[in-house]
């Protein structure tokens, strides 16, 4: 089995919400005392944490405003620690704009940093932690300072830019003197290692690392430093060692009470023992993994426990609640590598952005220096000098422009070779690019596949009688109302002036042919008086699957298209599937 990077990423943002702050633990009494024991606990013991914050809570109409404010933080981090992020991220934005004490505006901005990335808004991120690392120089307080550093690395490991991780829990560890602070540095840098492919099995970091942080009671971090190591192990096929390891913590894991890493054990747990072939126990663990998460809160663990309960489904024949796996599989899958994607671009644009700032920040200092030496020169050499710094200026900006015009042209190309400009569909070559992958992985699975091809028929009549704008008009609706009938994961192109080819991953001949049906009713019904005339809208529809072709996309398009062109010679508007006998006309209905 093909595993992907470590899981931990998704509730490892988290930590930097209970991360190395400790705040200056001086002696105190009351209310304050109670606050910063509640802080102490958040990691090490959450369900102690919730009892002192409620403890707290009832004490809540007397506090002064410091206490206020440190009560609210630690609301917020209760509600994002419980999953309510939305609220939790509305109240460390009110902190960070209105707080009087800059201990908790800073510690604000880092938490909405850690709840940017657990919603995936990668630039927003990017640009609050921007902030952050720009205010660290001035933050005197120490703990603060590696509340700072733990955000960096947490955020950069989550963006899954593991070198620049791998820097700030450096940082963090060498400036430290807090056990808790070493530990969080010792499990990002774990991180950031296993991210990059630096370590292995047996590197003793992993037990210094794990040895410090259950000395200190830090479960949950410990949890992901062993949840690193087992990905190790599965990706070295050494599953039994895996499950094992993960059996040993299991309990203690449950303890924590955290859904994320709850759903990544389980799901480590389910990949362990597929690998071991006990599927019925590996779908279990999977069944379980998915109670703790989803798409929006981690994609990866739900992509990963679906693929186990299709394979499990699958070697059991049970294809129903297979396809109803793989389906979710896919979902999740795509969302994953649109995510990669996603962070990709945001990374990129936030290194753009700052080596524009620095190029005007350098501009700036040059412009400094010229007009110092202004001062100096006669009217003749300021006039020079003001003349020089408008040519720089007009060709950084025109720098600029062009840039930005050649970004927004490459991304205009890109869309003129995937998609089709008039309908909107997949172009022939894009078509071609995703089938051949779809048919492919059609093939390892061994699963079923269909093509569906189609002609609008008397097109050039309808050009020819009625001009090109209805016949334009004719094929975007052609499209439109094909397109309603189809499932997001399905593959619909224009492969030609009036043709358009569909194909369907895991459907079988008879469901295909029942589209190509419905699909030549919906258009037999169009109402065309839209395009200023009136006229029959119909096509011809060739149906094949890959029982009659076999899993190769130009026999599946031939063959479709054979049964197409029998359709027309049949008198059109209809669905013909194929038949290797060209004599005999194979009827929708012999051939489900």
């Amino acid at each position: 089995m093909k595993l992907r990077k470590p899981l931990m990423r998704n509730f490892l943002v988290v930590f930097a919400l209970l991360s190395v702050i400790a705040t200056a633990v001086n002696a105190a009494d009351g209310t304050l005392a109670l606050l910063r024991e509640a802080d102490s606990l958040r990691s090490s013991s959450p369900i102690e944490f919730q009892d002192k914050l409620k403890e707290i809570e009832k004490q809540a109409g007397a506090l002064n405003n410091y206490e206020s404010e440190y009560l609210a933080y630690l609301r917020a981090y209760n509600l994002s620690f419980s999953g309510q992020l939305n609220d939790a991220y509305l109240m460390y934005q009110e902190l960070a704009q209105k707080s009087q004490f800059d201990e908790f505006r800073f510690r604000a901005l880092t938490s909405m940093v850690n709840t940017n990335a657990i919603r995936r808004e990668w630039t927003l991120g990017l640009e609050n932690l921007r902030q952050t690392i720009e205010i660290l120089p001035t933050v005197e307080n120490i703990q603060l300072k590696e509340h700072g550093l733990a955000v960096a690395a947490v955020f950069y490991n989550y963006l899954e830019q593991h070198a620049l991780a791998k820097e700030f829990a450096l940082q963090l560890a060498e400036s430290t003197s807090n056990q808790r602070s070493l530990c969080f540095a010792l499990q990002l840098r774990l991180q950031a290692d296993t991210g990059l492919g630096t370590i292995g099995i047996g590197d003793e970091l992993f037990q210094i690392a794990l040895q410090h942080c259950e000395t200190i009671g830090e479960l949950v971090v410990a949890s992901a430093i062993v949840s690193y190591k087992a990905e190790l192990l599965l990706k070295d096929s050494q599953a039994s060692e895996a499950s094992q390891l993960l059996d040993q913590y299991l309990e203690r894991v449950n303890n924590t009470g955290y859904p994320p890493i709850i759903a990544s054990f389980y799901t480590l747990l389910a990949e362990a023992n597929l690998l071991q072939n006990k599927k019925a126990v590996a779908a279990e663990y999977a069944t379980t993994a998915l109670k703790y998460t989803s798409s929006a809160t981690n994609a990866e663990a739900a992509m990963r426990a679906n693929k186990v309960l299709f394979d499990y489904h699958s070697s059991r024949g049970n294809s129903e609640a297979a396809l109803e796996a793989y389906i979710k599989y896919a979902e999740a899958d795509k969302a994953y590598l649109d995510e990669v994607k996603t962070k990709t671009l945001a990374f990129q644009l936030a290194e753009h952005q700052s080596l524009e700032q620095q190029n005007k920040i350098s501009l700036l200092d040059e412009q400094n220096k010229l007009l110092k030496v202004q001062q100096q020169l006669d009217q003749a050499q300021a006039y020079n000098s003001r003349l020089l710094i408008a040519v720089l200026f007009c060709i950084t900006l025109g720098l600029g422009t062009w840039g930005w015009h050649s970004w927004q042209s490459q991304r205009r190309l890109k869309q003129l070779a995937e998609f089709d400009s008039l309908t909107g569909l997949f172009s022939r070559g894009h078509f071609t690019q995703v089938s051949l992958s779809a048919v492919e992985y059609a093939k390892t699975l061994n699963a079923p596949i269909s093509c569906i091809l189609l002609d609008v028929d008397k097109f050039k009549q309808i050009n020819d009688r009625l001009g090109h704008a209805t016949g334009d008009w004719a094929l975007k609706e052609v499209a439109r109302i094909c397109k309603e009938q189809v499932r997001e994961y399905e593959i619909f192109g224009r492969i030609g002036g009036e043709e358009f080819c569909l194909l369907l991953p895991e459907c079988e001949l008879k469901h295909a042919t029942d589209l190509a049906n419905a699909m030549c009713q919906a258009l037999r019904g169009a109402d065309t008086s839209a395009s200023g005339h009136k006229f029959e809208l119909t096509a011809s529809f060739g149906v094949t699957d890959n029982a009659r072709a076999g899993y190769s996309l130009d026999k599946l398009m031939a063959q479709a298209d054979k049964a197409m062109y029998s359709a027309k010679k049949q008198g059109r508007n209809q669905v013909q599937c194929y038949s290797a006998n060209p004599s005999v006309a194979t009827t929708p209905q012999e051939a489900g």
